[in-house]
Order: structure tokens, then sequence, then C-alpha cells
């Protein structure tokens, strides 16, 4: 959602995000183990199948780290296949972009991975085209599953598992305290859409010799549009907002659909002033927009970030003394039912309805998904656990990810039942994009949404 993964990292960089992925709050971290002893093993799955000839189980991964699928393969697969005489694995690494022709192009020849790694939305788009798992995933079979909690929804169609969760990637907002201070803004994060205007006008700076932002307030998501489809719906969550109707239809032409999209217009004009399409962009730093740049030493010129933690700085800078972490607070002086929220991905592995081995597709995920495997997966991306009794060790050693999983736990709104999520990305972008180039007005907008949105689902 789709945005994703290493897309993501680039757009730390870049500071530009085109995603697509991500889930459901999880509960509550449990606490982690006593002193510095890690927690107890636990036996890998016994096999539930004995394959009569040579089988290869495949798995299709996207954007992970190095370390991963080095550890994957060094690790888990080799005893795997120990445990599975006869049986090998076969990793096959590929990239978000292009992934909806991909996938579209396995369900549609009927083979393919029979483990296909997907993002927050797609258990709606391709639910149908994914095995019932239950019989071998569900707690009768495998009592793990109650360790996942709420995340474990990201991985369900029609009430029925298709697979399992890898971990939560939630958006907060990240604001640099002194900045803040230095700007003379002294009571914390914004918590309604009059302080985020308030606060967009009196922070970001525009040099009048170039006429470009050298200091933008804040960056949600797409730093230079300030009108990603994801930080609209972020926003409109926040809100209470729902995305359909009680009939199913779209809900784009509701008082919170309208008021979220008159926000991010409101947005753009406090940052860039009144000739918002005449400004330059903020230039592009090293690093996150809110650390500082090593070659020159000043700041990359964001104070505040609507974003996950891939777009912030890395744990180990010092930079952190003077980052706050936030939820997203919705607009409670107009919108009764608005609540903090960070909006969470779950990347998961699905198994599909054409593969032949489904029981060695669930034995492969029970190993990868015991609690010290999923835990190590995640360690190798500095990610929240999927499951909840895996966070432990670096998570709750790092102040940071600790405050993460506790915010994501507390406030996550879950990125997942997104029907056409593919389309609507499409048609949500063209019409914000217009919205900010003041082509279309904010009711405008909205409703172009709303026709087309409600016209690609009922094809």
């Amino acid at each position: 959602m789709r945005n994703k993964l290493f897309t993501l990292l680039s757009v730390v960089m870049l500071v530009s995000l085109v995603l697509t992925a991500c889930g459901t709050p999880a509960p509550a971290p449990t606490e982690p183990p006593a002193a510095t002893q890690p927690p107890a093993a636990t036996e890998a799955p016994a096999a539930t199948e004995a394959p009569a000839q040579a089988v290869t189980l495949k798995i299709y991964l996207l954007d992970y780290t190095p370390d991963t699928i080095t550890w994957l393969k060094d690790t888990i697969n080799p005893q795997f296949e120990k445990d599975h005489p006869g049986v090998t694995v076969e990793i096959t690494e590929g990239s978000w972009s292009g992934w909806d022709t991909t996938f579209s192009g396995f369900f549609a020849a009927g083979e393919g991975p029979d483990i296909i790694n997907l993002g927050s939305e797609m258990n709606t788009l391709y639910g149908p085209s994914l095995a019932d798992m239950d019989q071998y995933l569900g707690e009768a079979a495998w009592p793990d599953i109650k360790n996942f909690g709420p995340a474990l929804e990201n991985a369900k169609y029609q009430g029925k598992l298709r697979g399992l969760p890898i971990f939560t990637a939630p958006r907060y907002v990240f604001c640099r305290t002194d900045l803040m201070t230095a700007g003379g803004w002294t009571t914390g994060t914004p918590k309604n859409f009059a302080e985020w205007k308030d606060f967009a006008a009196k922070l970001s700076k525009i040099d009048p010799a170039t006429n470009s932002l050298t200091q933008q307030a804040l960056v949600p998501v797409d730093a230079g549009s300030m009108a990603d489809w994801q930080w609209w719906l972020l926003v409109y969550y926040s809100l209470g907002g729902k995305l359909y109707k009680d009939d199913g239809t779209p809900n784009f032409d509701s008082p919170e659909a309208l008021a979220t999209t008159q926000f991010m217009l409101d947005m753009r004009q406090a940052t860039y002033g009144p000739a918002a399409n005449a400004v330059g962009n903020l230039p592009t730093g090293t690093g996150s927009v809110i650390d500082v740049d090593d070659t020159t030493g000043k700041d990359n010129g964001a104070v505040c970030l609507a974003h996950s933690g891939w777009a912030a700085p890395a744990f180990d800078r010092p930079i952190w003394d003077k980052v706050s972490i936030d939820p997203f607070y919705g607009d409670p002086t107009n919108f009764p039912n608005s609540k903090p929220v960070v909006l969470a991905f779950n990347d998961w592995l699905a198994v599909a309805d054409y593969s032949p081995n489904k029981a060695l597709a669930a034995d492969w995920l029970k190993l990868a998904f015991t609690k010290e495997n999923n835990h190590k997966w995640n360690e190798t991306m500095s990610l929240i656990p999927a499951r909840n009794d895996a966070q432990y060790g670096y998570v709750t050693d790092s102040p940071q990810l600790k405050a993460e999983a506790e915010l994501a736990s507390k406030y996550g709104v879950g990125f997942a039942g997104i029907e056409e999520a593919a389309k609507l990305s499409t048609i949500m972008q063209d019409a914000l994009g217009k919205l900010v180039t003041e082509e279309l007005t904010p009711e405008e907008a909205n409703a172009q949404i709303q026709e087309q949105y409600t016209a690609a689902l009922a094809q």
C-alpha cells in the first residue's frame, strides 16, 4: 500500500513516499524476559506431511534487507529442509515496484510461488485467490497463533486465515522539539486542525532570494505536494471517518472526508504561503528530513515528520535527544469522534490457493514465525514484530522502538480491508494532485474520488 519497504527507505533519503503496505493495532507488548537471559527456544514444529518425491517450496519476498535474506537462507531454510527430507526451499526476491502486475500474473496463471509476500490492504484484493489455512494455522492446529492478537486480522479474508503477519510499521508524528522552541512554539505537537495550520504558518520558512522553503513545519509522507493518499487516510481515520458506508459504497462525500481534504489544502497553503505553487520545495538533504546533514552540519529542514520509522533518523543518531514521537490527534473541536491515530501497516506472508504444498507452506510459516524467529526476522529490519510475545530485546532496549510499540498498541488503526486499493491510490493521487495545484476545490476533489472509486468498485 502500493508504497513499500525499500521504496520507503529511498523515501528516507528523498522524503517522498510511493507506498503501499502495511496493518491492525497490536495489543500492548508483553514484559521483556528477566535480566538479560533470552527466552527459552521453542522446538521447531514437526512436519505435517512427508513428500513422496522431491518437492520445491517456493517463497516470493519483496525488498528485504540483505541481513534478512541471509538469515532466512542460512538458518531457517536449512533447518526446514533437515526436518522435511526431500524438500528444497527456494526464495525469490522481488520488488514492490510493479507488484500488482507480478501478483496478478501468478494468480491468473494458477501457478507460481507457494508463499507470497503481501502488503496490508491486499487481503481484500487477493483474498479469493488465497488458501484457507485455518486447518493448518488455526489455534487447534497451532496454539502459538494466539500470540498474534489483532495484527492477525490483516492476514485474514472472510474470517479465515490466509497466512501470517510479519511486522507492524505504523505512521507517527516525529517532531524536533528544539526547532519548535526556537520558532516560539512551546505547546508540543499540535493536537487539532487549527493548531496545525497555525504551526505550519509560523514554523515554515521561505528564502526570499530563492523563493524556496528552507524550513518546513510538517513533512507528511510526501514533502513536496503534501498530498499523499495514505496521509489523507491517516487524517481521515483520526476524525473517526469510515471508508465505506453501511451499504458498502465509498464514503468520500461524508463531512469527515471533506474536512480531511480541506485540511490538506490548508496545510499546503499555510506551508508555502499565498503563492503556494510558485514556491520551491525543501531541498533534499542527507539522511532523515528531521535529522542533521553530516556533510554540511545543517538541519535537513523539517520540524515535524508524519511517517513510519523508516523515514525517521536511525536509532543511534544523536538527534533523538531532540525528537518527540506522537500519534496524529485529529480535530476533536469540530469532530467529537476524533481520536489519536497511528496508521499501522503489516506486511504478511500468504499461501496461494493454487499451491499443491499448503501443509508444507504452513510448516515453513510455523518455523519462521516462532517467537524467537519472528523476533530475529524483525531485528534485521529494526521493526516491531507482529507476535506480541516477540516484542522483547532490541524492541524494549531501544527507547524509540519501545515508545513506537506502545503507541501502536494504544492508537493503531489498520491499513487493511481496502477494496481495489491500487485503483483507489491512483484515483486519489490524481484528485489530490489537482487539489494542491488548485485545479479542483476540496468539494470537487472529493466528488471526483467518490464518482471514480464507485465506478471502479462496480467493475
